[in-house]
C-alpha cells in the first residue's frame, strides 16, 4: 500500500481543481472573423499569431503524441485513485477489511486493461477532433465495458480470490466521475490555451469563398479555437472568388498555388472546402499525394456530410467511405431516455416553482402591482400558437412603452431582445440574471409542450427569420434550454441563433442533451449571457 499513499495527495487536487468545472464547457470558442486582406503577402500580417504557433511550447502541444500521453496519464492516475478511494470507503463505512476486498496487486492487471479498452473506443483522439458529447459517450461506454469485462474475468482468473461487489460498484461510480472530470479538465486546458493563441494548428483553407465561409461558420457556432487560420486560397473558376465575396481571411492566391504558400507560410493542416476542386479528382489526388510526402494533414469539407450526422466506415477494397444511418433501436432508446428525463426534471422543477411562487409574488408586489406570471406565446411543433408561463419581469405597461418608442421598437425587432431594456423592473433584472423567471416553464415541460433541451422557442413573427429552415426547426420540440443558450445566448446575432438551432437538430443525441443540461447549470450559476 506504500505506493498508494504516495498518490493519495493528488486526490484533492483532481477533485477540487477549478478546471474540473469546465466539464460544462463545449468545445472551445473560435476567433472572431477579421477584415479581408487580398494581397498575396498578407500572411506576414499574422506575425504575432504564427510566431506563437511556431514556438517550442506550441510545437510540443501540436505533436499528435502529446494529447495521447496526457489523456493516458490522466486516465491511469484517476482510475488508480478511484480504486484506492473505493477500497477505503468500503472499509470505513461497511467495515470490510482491505485484505478481502480484492486480490493483492490487482491494479497491475486492471491498469493496462482499462487503457486497452479506452484505446479500442478511440478514447485518445486529439480534442480538436471530437466534440464534448462524443467524449462523454465514448468515456461512459468504455468505463462500462471495462468494468463488465473485469467482473466476467474475475470469475475466470480470480474465482478463488476474495472480491467485494461493494468495492467494485463503488469503484465503478468513482472511476466514471473522476475519469470524466480528468478528461474534461484536459479539454478545458486545451481550450484555454487555444483561446490564448497557444497550440493552435496552422491551417490553410482552400476552395471557394462560399465553401470556406460555411466551414468557418460551422466552427464559429461551436466556438472552436483549435486552428490558426493562415489564410485562404480561392478557386479562380468559382463565381464567388472575387474580393467582394472572399472569406474573412487573408487571400494568399489561387488554389493552384498551395505548395508555394505552404513553403512560405508553413501549415500543418490543409482544409479543402467542397465543391471548389480545380480540375476535379486529378487535382485533389495530386494534393493528397503531395500532402502525404510533406506530412500535412488534409481535411475535405462538405456541407452535405457536415449536416448528415451519419456513421461511416472505410471500405478497404475501394478506398471509399460508406455512410449509413444510426441504428433505429439506438434512436428509440435515446428518445425514451429523453422523455423520462423531461418527466423527472419537469416534476422536480415544477415543485421548485411552486415553492418560489409566494416568495416571488411578494417581491413583485413590493415594487409594482400586477400579475405574477407573464404568458409567452410560441410556435409549437404542429404550427399552432401555445403559451408557457414565466415570472413577470417587466412593467405592466411594457407593451405601451415599446409602441411609443420607434427606436426601441427597431432595436427589439433586430434580436427580439433588448440590452438594458427600460421596461424591466428592478426585481425583474435580478430574476433574469439568475434565470429564476424561467422556473414556471417546468410546468410546460411536465405538460409536454416543451422539452428540457431543444431548439429555442420562437414567436409567430420570428418564423419568417428561419425561412426554409422553419420545417426543420419545428421537427423538434422546443426546449427550456438548448445549444444557443449555452453558446452565447443574448451575445449572438440572430443569424447565429438560426445556425445553432439547425446544428442542434442535425446533431441531436441524448449525450448532446446531457452536455447542454450540465452546461446550462454552469451558465446559470455564473449568470452569463442573461439580461
Amino acid at each position: 500500500m506504500r505506493p498508494v499513499r504516495r498518490t493519495d495527495f493528488f486526490l484533492k487536487g483532481i477533485l477540487f481543481t477549478p478546471a474540473v468545472t469546465e466539464f460544462f464547457k463545449l468545445t472551445s470558442p473560435m476567433a472572431t472573423q477579421e477584415s479581408i486582406i487580398t494581397n498575396q503577402d498578407a500572411v506576414k500580417t499574422q506575425g504575432w499569431g504564427t510566431a506563437r504557433s511556431r514556438s517550442v511550447f506550441s510545437r510540443l502541444l501540436n505533436r499528435p503524441v502529446t494529447p495521447k500521453v496526457a489523456y493516458l496519464g490522466g486516465d491511469l492516475l484517476v482510475l488508480t485513485l478511484a480504486h484506492t478511494l473505493a477500497l477505503r470507503l468500503v472499509a470505513h463505512f461497511l467495515s470490510i477489511p482491505l485484505s478481502v476486498q480484492n486480490p493483492l496487486d490487482y491494479h497491475r492487471f486492471y491498469i493496462p486493461f482499462f487503457a486497452v479498452v479506452l484505446y479500442l473506443f478511440e478514447g485518445y483522439k486529439h480534442p480538436e477532433l471530437r466534440r464534448p458529447e462524443q467524449e462523454l459517450e465514448q468515456s461512459c461506454k468504455a468505463v462500462a465495458v471495462s468494468f463488465l469485462g473485469l467482473v466476467l474475468f474475475n470469475f475466470v482468473a480470480f474465482r478463488s480470490q476474495p472480491f467485494s461487489r461493494y468495492m467494485l460498484a463503488t469503484w465503478f461510480c468513482l472511476g466514471l466521475v473522476m475519469l470524466l472530470a480528468s478528461r474534461f479538465t484536459l479539454r478545458a486546458l486545451y481550450g484555454a490555451l487555444w483561446k490564448a493563441g497557444w497550440g493552435r494548428r496552422p491551417t490553410l483553407l482552400i476552395g471557394s469563398a462560399e465553401g470556406i465561409a460555411e466551414y468557418q461558420q460551422l466552427l464559429s457556432i461551436q466556438r472552436h479555437h483549435g486552428y490558426d487560420f493562415i489564410g485562404a486560397l480561392l478557386d479562380p473558376r468559382a463565381p464567388d472568388s472575387s474580393p467582394t465575396h472572399s472569406p474573412h481571411l487573408p487571400v494568399l492566391g489561387s488554389a493552384f498555388e498551395w505548395e508555394r504558400v505552404v513553403t512560405s507560410a508553413p501549415a500543418q493542416v490543409l482544409v479543402v472546402a467542397h465543391p471548389a476542386i480545380p480540375n476535379g479528382d486529378e487535382w485533389l489526388g495530386k494534393l493528397l499525394r503531395r500532402a502525404k510526402e510533406m506530412r500535412l494533414d488534409v481535411e475535405i469539407y462538405s456541407n452535405v456530410l457536415a449536416t448528415a450526422n451519419l456513421n461511416y466506415e472505410h471500405d478497404e477494397f475501394s478506398g471509399s467511405f460508406r455512410f449509413f444511418s444510426k441504428p433505429a433501436w439506438s434512436r428509440r432508446v435515446q428518445r425514451a431516455f429523453k422523455q423520462v428525463m423531461d418527466l423527472v426534471i419537469g416534476f422536480v422543477g415544477s415543485m421548485i416553482a411552486l415553492l418560489l411562487i409566494p416568495i416571488i409574488y411578494l417581491l413583485i408586489r413590493v415594487e409594482e402591482k400586477g400579475p405574477l406570471f407573464y404568458r409567452s406565446a410560441f410556435v409549437a411543433q404542429d404550427g399552432s400558437t401555445r403559451y408557457y408561463l414565466k415570472f413577470r419581469t417587466m412593467r405592466v405597461d411594457a407593451d405601451q412603452i415599446l409602441a411609443r418608442d420607434p427606436a426601441l421598437r427597431d432595436r427589439f425587432r433586430e434580436k427580439h431582445k433588448l440590452v438594458d431594456d427600460p421596461r424591466v423592473t428592478r426585481i425583474g433584472k435580478f430574476l433574469r440574471k439568475y434565470s429564476i423567471d424561467e422556473y414556471p416553464q417546468f410546468f410546460s415541460i411536465l405538460k409536454g409542450d416543451l422539452s428540457l433541451v431543444g431548439p429555442r422557442t420562437i414567436r409567430r413573427e420570428e418564423a419568417d427569420r428561419y425561412g426554409p429552415h422553419l420545417a426543420k426547426l419545428l421537427s423538434c420540440k422546443p426546449g427550456l434550454t438548448g445549444f444557443w443558450q449555452v453558446m452565447g445566448r443574448q451575445t449572438t446575432t440572430y443569424a447565429e441563433r438560426v445556425r445553432m438551432d439547425m446544428f442542434y437538430v442535425d446533431r441531436w443525441s441524448i449525450w448532446l442533451d446531457i452536455v447542454i443540461a450540465a452546461k446550462t447549470v454552469w451558465k446559470v450559476a455564473k449568470a452569463e449571457g442573461a439580461y
